[in-house]
């Protein structure tokens, strides 16, 4: 799992008398002091952004080894800060790894070069000879064209051949229905009396998915987003240990799951093996169920 192992600087204070620069306060720091300054408590946060206490004092302590991966702590930080009524785009940008520097290119040693008299006649001459050779092409199948005969007799005789073999072709019972369905009877043909056929009224009647149920236990907090078939998105949480998660939707599902060597997943109540889809080195799961 991706940590983040170091924090860098958002904001300064002043310094002590004696100090040549100010110092600067870390994103934990930040958050520390904003929940301060609103009178808040650590409960009082838990209760409002639906974080464990222990992840409110990670953050304030800038230990982010003991957090989720880098995408679980800046949705942490967003929450806090907006808890806060912070700004928290600096506070992301403060983060390790948020930032890359560009690479700079400096446009005079790029060297380009300059079309010397005889480059513009050479190009001038392939083209003149590209065209040339287009030309060619066109008179040669023009003349092949002309001097080919039609075979009409051979055509006709293939024709006759395909049609007395789809007459003689026995269709399957479901290609035939499609082929009744698609034909127009003459007047004369169809009876005052026709009723629909039961195949007809069969396949008229719209499929409605089945519904599938999905269950999850988790023995460790953990992070799971499910989506549907259908893109909905039926779970998106952290769910604490000992905890269960049932859901019901459209198969295939989509997965995500944190933590995932800590979690069991059971489709239509039969277990699933996320051993497979696991990456060992960040512990989560991603995964199609059909």
């Amino acid at each position: 799992m991706e940590q983040l192992q170091e924090n860098k600087p958002v904001d300064s204070v002043d310094a002590p008398p004696g100090d040549s620069a100010p110092q600067a306060l870390s994103v934990g720091q930040l958050l520390r002091a904003g929940r301060e300054s609103a009178g808040l408590s650590v409960e009082d946060v838990v209760g409002k952004i639906k974080l464990a206490s222990r992840q409110i004092e990670a953050l304030e302590a800038d230990d982010f080894q003991a957090l989720p991966e880098t995408a679980f702590v800046r949705g942490f930080v967003r929450s806090y800060a907006k808890l806060l009524d912070m700004d928290a785009q600096p506070l992301l940008d403060a983060l390790p790894g948020a930032k890359t520097e560009p690479v700079k290119v400096d446009p005079l040693h790029v060297e380009a070069p300059f079309p010397t008299v005889w480059t513009k006649r050479r190009q001038s001459f392939n083209l003149l000879i590209a065209a040339f050779l287009v030309v060619l092409a066109i008179a040669g199948f023009a003349i092949w064209q002309a001097n080919t005969p039609e075979p009409i007799a051979e055509v006709q005789q293939t024709q006759e051949v395909v049609d007395e073999t789809l007459v003689e072709m026995s269709l399957p019972l479901s290609e035939q229905v499609e082929m009744m369905e698609g034909s127009v009877m003459p007047e004369s043909a169809v009876p005052d009396t026709a009723v629909q056929s039961p195949l007809e009224a069969a396949d008229s009647t719209p499929v409605t998915p089945s519904v599938t149920t999905l269950r999850l236990v988790f023995d460790r907090e953990s992070w799971a987003e499910i989506q549907d078939r259908s893109g909905k998105m039926l779970s998106r949480q952290i769910n604490p240990p000992g905890s269960e998660l049932r859901l019901e939707g459209v198969a295939p599902f989509e997965l995500v799951i944190g933590h995932a060597t800590a979690v069991r997943l059971y489709l239509r109540d039969k277990p699933v093996d996320l051993s497979s889809y696991i990456n060992a080195s960040s512990d989560v799961a991603r995964l199609t169920l059909e």
